[in-house]
């Protein structure tokens, strides 16, 4: 949690409301609904980057699609501030991973305070696997102990795609044809990234990676891969030695060549693995969050997934 957030949410939620009619109270010219010409665009916050990600290429031109998570932040343990409440005022759909992802979202959707705001489980319909029981990650745990973290299989990223289709053709049924066209064009670019997959891991000489947070269950029961992982569901947990001892060893037994980190977290703790096993460092991302770098360049949930197909190639030895 950043430093700043001294409050809880719910009193956040509170003070943003005051705000909000103490704004409007004290002006006196009316907000226009639309300030430009054109018809309204439906607009759209993502909890994080996947679903921006996949809300954004569905709604197109049509939607005003941005991510409620500010770039460069690691969505675990992350909380809004007061200011980032204020800004879902005229949002009309929130898009959400859900199994435990945004656990700030229970004191939203209970406040009453978002009458208007119509939100959206990303994961609906979808089977998940059950977290560690032994993690300490209490958000995920408190909401059922179940791992959220289904973006990574592209084929449960197509349901996720349809759900955030579905959600905008009833929130914006004019341009419902428009929608249906923009997932379907997108929902066949996740299928060439699971095609892409399977022949890219088709011939490989290991089948065990090491991971830095648990994060890739669905990809790794999807496409037939064993994942090790250093730290637990989230990964700012503490790990302790023993647990560190465990992978060093698995890593060795397997012949390891290659630790991974993350984007969003401090790579010593994969450099000090790899130290111990005799492995390179290379980046595995989880698709949580991009830097300002990548935001920059342009980098997006395919590139990235991409970029990961490279580096675990690598690690497997696949041919």
């Amino acid at each position: 949690m950043k430093s700043y957030q001294v409050m809880t949410i719910g009193a956040a939620i509170a003070i943003a409301i005051i705000a909000s009619i103490i704004v409007l109270s004290n002006s006196n010219v009316a907000s226009p609904v639309n300030s430009q010409s054109g018809p309204t665009k439906l607009k759209v916050a993502a909890s994080f980057f996947p679903l921006y990600e996949f809300a954004r290429n569905v709604g197109g031109d049509k939607a005003e699609v941005y991510s409620f998570l500010p770039i460069g932040n690691e969505p675990h343990s992350w909380e809004p501030s007061i200011q980032q409440i204020e800004g879902l005022k005229g949002t009309k759909l929130f898009i959400y991973n859900g199994a435990g992802m945004e656990a700030y979202l229970s004191q939203f959707m209970t406040s009453g305070e978002f009458a208007n705001l119509t939100f959206v489980k990303a994961s609906d319909g979808i089977t998940l696997l059950k977290a560690d029981s032994a993690e300490d990650d209490k958000e995920i745990l408190a909401q059922g102990g179940m791992d959220p973290h289904v973006w990574n299989d592209p084929i449960y990223a197509e349901k996720e795609v349809t759900n955030i289709k579905n959600a905008m053709q009833k929130a914006d049924p004019v341009n419902t044809q428009y929608y249906e066209d923009n997932a379907n064009a997108y929902i066949a670019k996740l299928a060439a990234l699971d095609t892409s997959i399977k022949t890219g891991l088709s011939h490989c000489n290991k089948d065990t990676f090491v991971s830095f947070h648990n994060a890739f269950n669905y990809f790794s029961n999807r496409y037939g891969v064993h994942d090790v992982w250093i730290t637990g569901i989230a990964p700012e947990q503490d790990v302790p030695p023993q647990d560190i001892e465990k992978v060093i060893q698995i890593a060795k037994d397997k012949g390891v060549k290659v630790i991974f980190s993350e984007d969003l977290v401090d790579p010593r703790l994969a450099n000090t693995l790899a130290s111990e096993v005799g492995a390179q460092v290379l980046v595995l991302s989880p698709l949580e969050g991009i830097n300002q770098t990548e935001q920059q360049e342009g980098k997006t949930y395919l590139d990235k997934w991409y970029e990961n197909l490279h580096n675990l190639r690598t690690a497997l030895e696949c041919q």
